[in-house]
């Protein structure tokens, strides 16, 4: 399909509007890019070292603290305003807005008290409006990244065990499974859908193997979310990874028996995915990196669900006897399943082509 056809289809489909664009010029090489880039945080560090050593006592008051912060990140929105594409600007841009948003954290820090709920929620909306208003697609990644980050804080502070992961996953379906919010919104909805995934992934991995210490995740809360709030947290999760297969199946207009099978075999994996921590977050994203036809997605969903099973393989009180039949036997359904769903739905060449 030509460039011309391929704009044309997504007119069709409402997905963009007007002429189509002009190619790109030829831009410079990947490695004067890198270079360009890691001059920028070399430069924009030391400035921000120096500034620091001189103003040190910026950072004993709360309001100066701020203060300071948030005009790092205005200056950082003009160079990314005023030198869009350079990537020494950029970079440059994105170090003194992380300075900043330290700044403001460290302000935030001496206003409320650190092991209180307050102080993650009020740098969580920081840190959205710095998602939407930056205009550069890293900083929105690392900005959503950080205010998914403090929300799962803020919710484990309040001791709602399990409930972070799940809420992150209603954002990234949010934001992955209508193909008209991440295609013609892109410049905003995709840094943040892919800062959504990376926060999920860090906030299971991290309280998978134990490290919940690292991002300030109490374990040892009381009462009911004590002892099952992780539970429910993976149920909820599973839902999800449900009712998506459900909405791609009804999208997808697929006979009845086929999206009877499907959501019978999603069912199936949202049961199993009870016993396994971190399986449901990882088929989520790799469903909707398949759906959404983003390899980034579903090579992150196949990294993540490699890592999980095996730790789930590894941390199981079996003898290796007994994991290689859980795995043959997993392997065996899977297979049955493929071959079933095959048979439902058989796919002509033409189709094929057509969907190519």
């Amino acid at each position: 399909m030509t460039a011309a056809a391929l704009w044309e289809r997504l007119s069709a489909d409402g997905l963009v509007e007007g002429d189509r664009p002009e190619p790109d010029g030829t831009g410079s090489p990947w490695f004067v890019r890198a270079m360009l880039g890691i001059a920028g945080w070399i430069g924009a560090l030391f400035l921000i070292a120096f500034v620091g050593a001189a103003f040190a006592f910026i950072l004993d008051d709360a309001g100066f603290a701020a203060f300071a912060g948030a005009a790092c990140c205005a200056a950082a929105f003009v160079l990314f305003r005023a030198f869009d594409g350079n990537d020494f600007a950029e970079q440059f841009g994105l170090v003194v807005s992380l300075v900043g948003q330290i700044l403001i954290a460290v302000g935030l820090a001496q206003y409320l008290k650190v092991e209180e709920p307050p102080i993650y929620f009020a740098f969580a909306a920081v840190e959205v409006a710095l998602a939407v208003a930056m205009p550069n697609f890293l900083h929105r990644v690392l900005a959503t990244g950080a205010a998914a980050v403090a929300l799962a804080l803020g919710v484990n502070q309040l001791e709602l065990h399990g409930l972070a992961a799940p809420l992150l996953s209603l954002g990234i379906a949010f934001v992955w499974l209508e193909p008209k919010r991440w295609a013609a919104g892109g410049r905003i909805w995709r840094p943040i859908g892919y800062g959504l995934v990376l926060a999920l992934l860090l906030v299971e991995t991290f309280r998978l193997f134990g490290a919940d210490w690292l991002l300030g995740l109490r374990k040892d809360a009381p009462g009911w979310f004590g002892l099952y709030g992780p539970l429910l947290g993976r149920a909820l999760t599973a839902a999800t990874l449900v009712w998506v297969a459900i909405a791609l199946s009804l999208r997808e207009g697929r006979r009845s028996r086929f999206s009877v099978a499907a959501v019978g075999a999603a069912i199936a994996v949202a049961l199993l995915s009870l016993a396994a921590p971190g399986l449901a977050s990882a088929l989520l994203i790799l469903l909707l990196g398949f759906a959404a036809g983003n390899r980034i997605l579903a090579a992150l969903g196949i990294l993540s669900l490699l890592g999980f099973v095996t730790h789930f393989y590894y941390s199981l009180h079996s003898t290796l006897l007994e994991k290689s039949g859980i795995l043959a036997a997993t392997g065996l359904c899977l297979l049955a399943v493929f071959l079933l769903l095959r048979s439902l739905s058989p796919a002509t060449d033409a189709a094929e082509a057509d969907h190519a």
